[in-house]
């Protein structure tokens, strides 16, 4: 008796704490930015002179993680919507221009994106079952 109530309690807690993905319109015009900066990122990549390469390429990493990062603080599906914009943008580059940029960034932001989700994920789970309080006994 005692452990049932205690995991339907935890249950309606992370209900109540956890919110469903709902695709809105703030992720789409994330994604759309996300697209752009990448656009222009592997521009610039494709641009760069053969002394600043790679440093140019380490730019895709620089450009996702600390906007993503920032815009994911502030609401972590506006995170998700700016990656997975920027990983996009890839596919048409690799078609379009530059078959290795194009990979590259779709590669390097699909990876990014997996390591933040799951920290973020964590990180929310964590924090939600903390703020809605500690366990209740009922006996």
């Amino acid at each position: 008796m005692k452990i049932k109530v205690k995991d339907e309690d935890q249950t309606r807690m992370r209900k109540n704490s956890e919110k469903e993905l709902k695709v809105n319109f703030w992720m789409f015009i994330f994604a759309g930015v996300g697209f752009v900066v990448s656009w222009l990122n592997m521009i610039f990549i494709l641009d760069a002179p053969r002394t600043i390469e790679v440093l140019a390429f380490l730019s895709i990493i620089l450009t996702t993680m600390i906007p993503g990062v920032i815009i994911a603080l502030i609401n972590r599906y506006w995170g998700y919507g700016y990656l997975i914009g920027f990983a996009i943008a890839g596919v048409p580059f690799m078609i379009l221009n530059d078959p290795f940029i194009g990979g590259y960034t779709f590669a390097t932001t699909i990876f990014i994106f997996i390591i933040l989700w799951l920290v973020f994920w964590k990180a929310w789970r964590s924090l939600s079952s903390i703020k809605t309080g500690g366990k209740k006994e009922i006996t």
